[in-house]
């Protein structure tokens, strides 16, 4: 009987953890690189807002993630 191990690995819980987290923090940095400007145009204004959305989501995805695996935050 054949082995029926994939072969794509998926990353494990906690991977997906780390890289999840490791995207807010580069978020984060965008963000934070695009407001310290002395001024935004609209288009940097709009990019900032989806940013910070996106933002959210990431860290509404950690939360759920760690809240699984137990982790504290």
């Amino acid at each position: 009987m054949p082995d029926e191990t994939p072969t794509t690995s998926e990353p494990t819980p906690q991977a997906r953890l780390d890289e999840l987290r490791k995207e807010h923090r580069d978020l984060d940095a965008k963000i934070t690189d695009l407001t310290s400007r002395p001024y935004l145009t609209a288009q940097d204004q709009m990019e900032v807002a989806g940013l910070k959305k996106l933002k959210l989501r990431k860290k509404d995805e950690i939360l759920t993630m760690a809240s699984k695996l137990g982790v504290e935050i």
